[in-house]
């Protein structure tokens, strides 16, 4: 066997490689932010306790720092979507989030946690408590806490 026919190939997999690093810029706010699973704790100082996929089931949001793309489960619904970081502080903005469109007795309250999602123009983290805020309010819409895993 010749080494000569596998190097294309071991190229395409160190380019492949290289291009999914993380982006070592990121500020350790912003690494506390990233590649977390995030439970929902309130929804406008409403308290969340479970999904209603089953008891054990949490809502959640994870914010993927590799392809700015978030992931999560509402009260009903998995979603997904895109996200941005500002240059400058804790600046976020989330788009609009598309969920999957199965209806539950909480429908309202996964509706209200989507619009608060896409509301959301800065973050703070304080211990292993996610706060996100709109653009208006001195109280955080969304409150997450950080997964033990």
């Amino acid at each position: 066997m010749t080494i000569r026919p596998l190097l294309p190939l071991a190229f395409l997999a160190t380019f492949a490689l290289a291009s999914c690093e993380k982006d070592n810029g990121a500020s350790p706010t912003q690494s506390a932010l990233l590649e977390t699973r995030w439970l929902l704790a309130s929804v406008d100082n409403a308290p969340v306790a479970a999904s209603s996929y089953s008891g054990t089931s949490r809502a959640y949001i994870e914010f993927v720092g590799l392809g700015k793309c978030t992931v999560g489960l509402g009260p009903c619904n998995n979603f997904s979507g895109r996200f941005s970081l500002g240059s400058g502080g804790q600046q976020l903005r989330i788009a609009p989030q598309i969920p999957t469109r199965a209806t539950c007795p909480v429908q309202a309250l996964e509706t209200q946690y989507l619009d608060n999602l896409a509301l959301t123009a800065r973050y703070e983290i304080s211990g292993s408590e996610l706060r996100l805020y709109d653009a208006s309010a001195a109280a955080p819409r969304l409150v997450f806490r950080r997964a033990g895993r």
